[in-house]
């Protein structure tokens, strides 16, 4: 059925959720920019038939965090936000086609409110060209949503105190998520503090691409038989933190895991997680060359969250006691690479670390640190933060150690490290830019 050139909510001209609702049966993309964003239908009727959609919305009195969650629970939607009230852009593009206007993505907007919004088409109108880029220009600008950041935003909206007015919620919203604005033409204003700019940065690397890829491999590998008997009971992150090393180890050393052939369609991809999978699950060997097999490595787990993640446990242990733990993260013992040949030349290679570490770092400074990562109030990633390039780096404990030491400490966020994100690409995932230093 073919768009009509108006809507406006109206017999005459047509419904602004039908331009969602009659896109063609296979759409590839899709760009959705909204201030009020309170229903998911739209994205609903275009991930129902493979589109991937990218999602802007503000933070207002008027954007449902239910909304929200069901978006981000979709897994062909990435969402991001503003909180500044001068985000009023509406526009919608699918593939050749856009929506411009005054609709948001309301039930309202897209059904009820007299919106007044008109079709340009790639092929007839010139304007159509300058859409995407104008997107992409609000995207770059926006913060990415997680669920940590959605967690604060609801109980700025649950809160009784919340104002109705747009311009005090803006205000009051920013007691529990940091001011998200985007350019105008004022002058300086597309200055970016360095803290946001690295912040945006981090959450794009890792709650947009690291994340939803480990995630599809979990989930595939699941589907295909994944979980050997060592693990049986454990939390599967940990066999997927090994899994993952393997690979990178066994099946693409040297350069290996980057010159495997990247996969952009899912099915591919599943094909190949499921052929190493079943490799995996029958080698007699899941170490190869890592120090640490599937009991010691439950082990090495368990003690960073029983010990290291816990605030009173953590500032009774000892020095060497905090190192133990620590190295139960693979990228931290890597760092052994880097200790000078001058420590310790005839001693084992995890105390010529430990003494390299502590000349660099007293327990206090370290236990300060890992307190807040994995103990600290508000979002992780700013956290994380803090831990890299803030007040609480410790010297030789970089944003491998920092972000593999977060996922193991903290349940609803998988640990990487750079031989975990290498195994993720020999799978075939766009994520070679990604490893940390390269």
């Amino acid at each position: 059925m073919a768009l009509k050139e108006l809507f406006a909510n109206t017999s005459d001209t047509d419904f602004t959720i039908n331009f969602f609702m009659k896109s063609r049966p296979s759409p590839r993309w899709a760009l959705l920019a909204a201030p009020f964003f309170s229903t998911i239908d739209p994205i609903k009727a275009l991930t129902a038939k493979g589109c991937d959609v990218r999602l802007i919305v503000r933070f207002s009195p008027i954007t449902t965090p239910e909304a929200l969650r069901a978006a981000l629970e979709e897994p062909q939607v990435k969402v991001r936000y503003f909180t500044d009230a001068k985000f009023h852009t509406k526009l919608y593009v699918i593939d050749d086609v856009a929506l411009v206007g005054s609709a948001n993505l309301t039930r309202s907007g897209l059904e009820a409110n007299r919106e007044l919004s008109v079709l340009l088409k790639q092929d007839r109108d010139e304007a159509f060209y300058m859409l995407p880029g104008l997107f992409d220009d609000l995207w770059n600008d926006a913060d990415v949503l997680n669920k940590e950041i959605l967690h604060e935003y609801e109980k700025a909206f649950r809160s009784q105190e919340k104002p109705q007015t747009e311009d005090a919620f803006e205000n009051f919203v920013h007691k529990f998520v940091k001011p998200a604005k985007p350019t105008s033409i004022v002058v300086g204003s597309n200055r970016k503090t360095k803290e946001r700019a690295f912040i945006q940065g981090f959450r794009r690397k890792y709650d947009e691409l690291l994340v939803p890829a480990h995630n599809e491999i979990l989930e595939v590998a699941q589907h295909n038989g994944f979980g050997r008997p060592e693990y049986a009971g454990q939390d599967p992150q940990i066999e997927m933190g090994r899994f993952l090393g393997w690979l990178r180890l066994t099946q693409g050393s040297g350069n290996g895991w980057r010159e495997t052939t990247l996969l952009s369609d899912a099915k591919e991809r599943a094909k190949r997680i499921a052929k190493y999978v079943d490799i995996w699950q029958s080698t007699d060997d899941t170490v190869q060359g890592d120090m640490y097999h599937a009991t010691a490595e439950i082990e090495n787990i368990s003690n960073i969250r029983t010990y290291l993640s816990d605030p009173n446990e953590l500032t009774q242990l000892s020095y060497d006691e905090v190192f133990r733990y620590l190295s139960g993260c693979h990228a931290f013992i890597e760092r052994l690479r880097f200790v000078s040949k001058e420590i310790g030349e005839d001693l084992p290679g995890l105390e010529r670390l430990r003494i390299d570490f502590q000349e660099k770092n007293t327990l206090e400074a370290v236990v300060r640190t890992v307190n807040h990562l994995l103990s600290g109030p508000g979002d992780a990633i700013v956290r994380a933060y803090d831990c890299v390039y803030g007040s609480y780096k410790l010297n030789g404990f970089g944003e491998a150690c920092v972000m593999e030491l977060l996922g193991w400490g903290d349940p609803q966020r998988p640990p990487f490290n750079n031989r975990t994100i290498r195994g993720i690409r020999l799978l075939g995932f766009n994520v070679e830019h990604l490893v940390a230093g390269e």
